[in-house]
């Protein structure tokens, strides 16, 4: 029997298959860049092992919702883009093959105090989630800083659960964040465009604001911090652990099996989970955000029915 997971880096797609007894069977990666335009050759190789589950990946997470139920609005809800274009995009539509499911991000994790997830949405993406299943295997309790290629994010896991983390746009230093004064000021000119908000980052500042969160918890709890993710050598504080293939792939094969029921299924508290990474946002008009966008994904399903 076998399961699959995928992580979807910013630089390449990590894609890992294990077996019922946990051992890694294949780890493949491939260029984010070519995944739009070649989604099907992933699914293929996936395909040939037969899979009994497939994690997906997603940005912002949705709990366990199967790939033949995934439909344009939910793209929408884990990638928060209405560009309709993109390598997740391709990949989550082309998923729609295999007998895959989505997997929740921070916010929809129901460990998670309620006054954390207030106004917010990236408390960390799905593949975070994955990363640290990963390393639940290990350990009980840590802090997970993740230093990826763009993104810099942090999650903070007691007593087997996360209940905090800060995710890449919501950090700053990392690429993804943006004050709020900026990006009023920058709205005034243009639209302001993920690529945009991408742009940004300083790798110097975002450490410096991880290490302060990450120390506190882990002198709060009196827990490791764990530094992984293809920048964790630059991280001058943090246990690091070396391997063959990028954690969070490995760790979506596993929440797959522990879906599944088999191996790792006494972890599987870590990932109840509910409703949507928009759900906690309570700003003036998001209601009416949210109607428009609804309206939008309404229009266009009409649309191609006729």
């Amino acid at each position: 029997m076998i399961f699959a997971g995928i992580d979807p880096g910013s630089t390449t797609y990590g894609v890992a298959l294990i077996d019922q007894t946990g051992r890694l069977v294949r780890y493949e990666e491939y260029l984010t860049d070519l995944v739009e335009k070649d989604s099907s050759s992933i699914i293929n190789f996936i395909l040939k092992y037969k899979p009994s589950l497939v994690a997906l990946p997603s940005g912002h997470g949705l709990p366990f919702i199967r790939s033949k139920d995934i439909d344009e609005f939910k793209i929408f809800l884990m990638t928060l883009s209405l560009t309709d274009k993109g390598p997740l995009h391709s990949f989550l539509r082309a998923s729609r093959l295999m007998n895959g499911v989505t997997i929740p991000s921070v916010i929809e994790l129901t460990s998670v105090p309620s006054h954390r997830k207030k106004n917010m949405i990236d408390l960390g993406t799905a593949d975070k989630v994955a990363s640290a299943f990963f390393y639940r295997s290990m350990f009980d309790s840590f802090v997970l800083v993740e230093a990826g290629s763009k993104f810099i994010s942090v999650l903070v896991v007691f007593g087997g659960v996360i209940v905090d983390g800060l995710g890449g746009s919501t950090l700053p230093g990392s690429a993804g964040f943006m004050d709020g004064e900026l990006a009023y000021i920058m709205s005034q000119h243009k639209n302001l465009t993920k690529r945009t908000i991408y742009s940004s980052g300083e790798f110097k500042r975002a450490l410096e604001i991880v290490e302060i969160f990450s120390t506190y918890y882990s002198r709060l709890y009196n827990i490791p911090i764990i530094v992984s993710g293809k920048r964790k050598d630059e991280v001058p504080f943090g246990k690091k652990f070396h391997f063959r293939f990028k954690e969070a792939s490995v760790g979506a094969a596993y929440i797959a099996s522990a879906i599944s029921g088999f191996r790792f299924k006494e972890y599987i508290e870590m990932l109840y989970s509910s409703g949507t990474a928009i759900d906690y946002v309570e700003i003036e008009e998001w209601g009416e955000v949210i109607t428009w966008i609804k309206t939008r994904f309404q229009t266009k399903t009409e649309t191609s029915d006729s």
